[in-house]
C-alpha cells in the first residue's frame, strides 16, 4: 500500500467537537431535532440559500437533487469527467444516463464550458457541476449554455463550503446545491 504525500483531507476534531458530539447522543436526537434545525439554518444563512436540509451525506443530496429536478430513465446529465463516483452514481441512481464532460486545463480542474456545449443532446436535461477543490466553475458561462438551452443547473459543491464568486456563494448558482462535510 502506498503512502500519500498530500491527504485528502485530515480532520481536525479537538475536544469542542467531542463535547459537540456528545450533546447530540446525549439529547437522543440523532439526525434530527434542535441541533440539526440550528445547523441548517446556520448553513442557509452562511451560503445565503433561502433552505438548507440536513442528510446521511453529499451522495444522498446529490441524489435527492437529482431526483427533485424530475432527472429520470431517458434523460442525460452531463457531469464533470473528474469527480468523486457519487457524481455519476447520483445520476445512474435516478435511472438516467450521465455524460461526462472534459475539464477546462491542467491548471483549471473544473467542467469545461465548451465541452459541455459539444455534449448536450435532445436527451440532455441538466448540467451537474462539480467546484472542485474549491474552486468555482465558470457559473456565469455554464448558466448561459443552460439558459439557451432550456437545462437543469445542479450543483455539486462538496468541496467548496465558503467557496464563491463575488457575493454569490457555491451551490446558489443553480436550482439545488449540495455540500458535504466529510
Amino acid at each position: 500500500m502506498s503512502q500519500w504525500k498530500i491527504p485528502l483531507f485530515d480532520s481536525d476534531v479537538g475536544e469542542e467537537e467531542i463535547q459537540e458530539v456528545t450533546k447530540v447522543l446525549a439529547s437522543k436526537w440523532l439526525t434530527m431535532g434542535g441541533i440539526t434545525r440550528r445547523f441548517e439554518q446556520q448553513f442557509s444563512e452562511l451560503v445565503g440559500s433561502k433552505y438548507a436540509f440536513a442528510v446521511s451525506n453529499g451522495t444522498t443530496a446529490l441524489h435527492l437533487a437529482n431526483v427533485a429536478a424530475g432527472i429520470g430513465p431517458g434523460d442525460e446529465v452531463i457531469l464533470p469527467s473528474l469527480t468523486f463516483v457519487a457524481t455519476a452514481n447520483s445520476v445512474l441512481y435516478t435511472g438516467a444516463t450521465p455524460v461526462f464532460a472534459d475539464i477546462t486545463s491542467e491548471t483549471d480542474l473544473n467542467i469545461s464550458p465548451e465541452d459541455i456545449e459539444k455534449k448536450i443532446t435532445p436527451k440532455t436535461k441538466a448540467i451537474l457541476v462539480v467546484h472542485y477543490a474549491g474552486y468555482p466553475c465558470d457559473m456565469p458561462k455554464i448558466l448561459g449554455i443552460a439558459q439557451r438551452h432550456n437545462l437543469i443547473v445542479l450543483e455539486d459543491a462538496a468541496h467548496a463550503p465558503g467557496a464563491g464568486i463575488g457575493k454569490k456563494s457555491c451551490g446558489t448558482f443553480g436550482i439545488c446545491g449540495s455540500f458535504s462535510f466529510f
